[in-house]
């Protein structure tokens, strides 16, 4: 009996050895998802910020590749999607934690939206400026202000360890044998940089122009859902500002627009038309590339060809901006 039982202890520990060296050959030669390997990346010194648009529309490479000599590297692409990092308290813990420690000349490209600084109508919104102030003290207080709260991003302590066991252990949303099979990215659609930028490896637009409608399509449904459903709300235009003066302690901070099909547009214009006025109000510059004509994958985020052009063109404006004091 003895003896069975060592057999098998030897078995099971053999198994889990050659499963860890499978999961650590997987994480080393394959494709994991589209955010594991931020949270992987080191410490940086200069960021791009913001929702799914910027994922996947700017390019931090080509950046430091016409920037670097003006500001801190490493840089790094640290947006996710609208569901994990609007602006509020929980991105911005992570923002702190993911900026390279004495970070003095750094570059912080926000990407913003009406969208990335909404709440649903069914938390309690504020008029004034007492009032978010107390909603932001609810939500310290348990209140459930920020529906993202109890997202990896807001909850994954550790955001720069390789491997990231917290992030394996929690926010893989697939079987661990899968990351052996993925090791060859040339049939991924979805290919993650290791500068955090999301490329989107999809045929270009006019290749398909029906399924373009039709993503198209299923995309202004979801979006005229939200529109009918959130509102703009002061507690995310709080954390936005809150955002900018962390990040200006440590370089430059320059909000971005970035463009979208031109029915999405009208519709973001509708909903808040207000919107560009408040986002130059923030005290840092505005770019404003909206109604840039843009290909789009479907309607709302561009195509990995333009993430490159209008990568090039947002680096040529950074670098005409005057340097922060």
């Amino acid at each position: 009996m003895l003896k069975l039982l060592l057999r098998l202890g030897l078995l099971l520990g053999a198994a889990g050895l050659l499963g860890g060296l499978g999961i650590a050959l997987g994480l080393r030669r394959g494709y994991v998802d589209a955010f594991y390997a931020r949270f992987t990346a080191p410490p940086a010194g200069s960021l791009v910020l913001g929702t799914s648009r910027a994922a996947q529309g700017i390019e931090p490479s080509v950046l430091a590749a016409r920037l670097s000599g003006r500001y801190a590297g490493p840089w790094l692409n640290y947006a996710f999607t609208l569901a994990e990092s609007p602006y509020g308290p929980g991105y911005l813990s992570s923002i702190r934690r993911k900026l390279a420690p004495g970070t003095r000349h750094g570059l912080f490209v926000l990407a913003v939206d009406p969208w990335s600084l909404s709440l649903p109508n069914n938390v309690q919104h504020d008029k004034s400026e007492h009032d978010y102030k107390a909603q932001i003290i609810n939500k310290l207080c348990g209140r459930n202000v920020f529906p993202e709260e109890k997202s990896m991003v807001s909850q994954l302590a550790s955001v720069s360890q390789n491997p990231n066991l917290d992030y394996l252990a929690h926010y893989l949303h697939k079987p661990f044998y899968q990351l052996l099979l993925n090791a060859d990215t040339a049939h991924v659609i979805e290919r993650l940089h290791p500068d955090g930028w999301l490329e989107i490896a999809l045929p270009p637009p006019t290749a398909d122009t029906a399924l373009l409608r039709r993503r198209t399509a299923e995309k202004l449904v979801t979006y005229r859902q939200l529109a009918a459903s959130s509102q703009l709300a002061q507690a995310r235009l709080f954390f936005l500002q809150q955002t900018i003066n962390f990040l200006k302690q440590h370089g430059q901070v320059v909000l971005v627009r970035l463009p979208t099909g031109s029915a999405m547009a009208l519709l973001e214009q509708q909903y808040q038309p207000g919107f560009d006025r408040l986002m130059r109000q923030t005290g840092v510059p505005y770019l404003n590339y909206l109604h840039l004509p843009y290909p789009t994958n479907d309607g709302n985020h561009i195509t990995r060809l333009a993430a490159r052009q209008l990568s090039v063109r947002l680096a040529a404006d950074i670098a005409r901006l005057p340097a922060q004091p």
